[in-house]
C-alpha cells in the first residue's frame, strides 16, 4: 500500500477505537515499556501525545524515564519552517497546548539532536522493514536525519505491524524497533 492509503486506513482505525479499547491498548503498551531495556540510553527524546488524534499517551513513559534518572527531551514544532527544536525537561517543566493540539514545554534547556541516545517516534503504522508512516509532513524524518548514527529510533504503535509501504523514499528514516501493545519488534 502507499503511505497515503496507509495513513487514511490507520487514522480511521484510531478514530474507531472505543475509549475502552484505547485504554486497553494504552495499558498494554505501558507494560511493554517496562520490558524494553532502557539501560544503554541516558538522553531520551519522547514525543508529547496529541490526545485528539488518539496517539499513545507518552506521559507514563516519561514518568518511567524520570524514575530511572534519564534526561528527558521533548520538542517544540515550528510549522512555518517545518522543523522542531528539542528541550530538556524536568517533572516540573510546565507545558502548554498549541493551537494544533500539541503539548509543548514552556521553558527548559535547548538540546541538539546529536546529543540524543534514543528517540521514541510517533507513527500511524509501520511495516516489517521498520519503515513508518507518520502524518506526512516530514518533521520526524528531518529531525532523525540530524541525529548521530548511533542514536536508536523506536516507534510507539497502538497496532501490530501494518502492510508493506510501497512508496518509501531515500529520505525516510527507518526505525530500529517498535513497541506495540503486545510486542516489541526489532529491525
Amino acid at each position: 500500500m502507499t503511505k497515503e492509503e496507509i495513513r487514511r486506513l490507520y487514522r480511521e482505525k484510531r478514530t474507531q477505537l472505543s475509549n475502552e479499547e484505547l485504554q486497553k491498548h494504552q495499558n498494554d503498551l505501558e507494560y511493554q515499556y517496562t520490558l524494553f531495556d532502557l539501560s544503554p540510553y541516558q538522553t531520551v527524546h519522547v514525543f508529547l501525545s496529541i490526545q485528539k488524534h488518539n496517539e499513545p499517551n507518552t506521559q507514563p513513559l516519561i514518568d518511567l524515564l524520570f524514575s530511572q534518572k534519564k534526561t528527558v527531551v521533548v520538542s517544540k514544532t515550528d510549522f512555518a519552517t517545518k522543523h522542531m527544536t528539542h528541550w530538556v525537561i524536568t517533572p516540573k517543566t510546565p507545558r502548554e497546548v498549541t493551537s494544533f493540539g500539541i503539548s509543548e514545554p514552556m521553558g527548559g534547556t535547548q538540546l541538539s539532536p546529536e546529543k540524543l541516545d534514543l528517540v521514541f517516534v510517533p507513527l500511524l503504522s509501520y511495516d516489517k522493514n521498520g519503515q513508518r508512516v507518520g502524518y506526512g509532513q516530514g518533521f520526524y524524518d528531518r529531525f532523525l536525519a540530524a541525529c548521530r548514527s548511533k542514536t536508536k529510533f523506536v516507534g510507539l504503535s497502538l497496532f501490530p505491524v501494518g502492510p508493506s509501504i510501497e512508496d518509501s523514499e531515500p529520505t525516510d528514516i527507518r526505525l530500529h524497533a517498535c513497541i506495540g501493545p503486545n510486542h516489541i519488534e526489532q529491525f
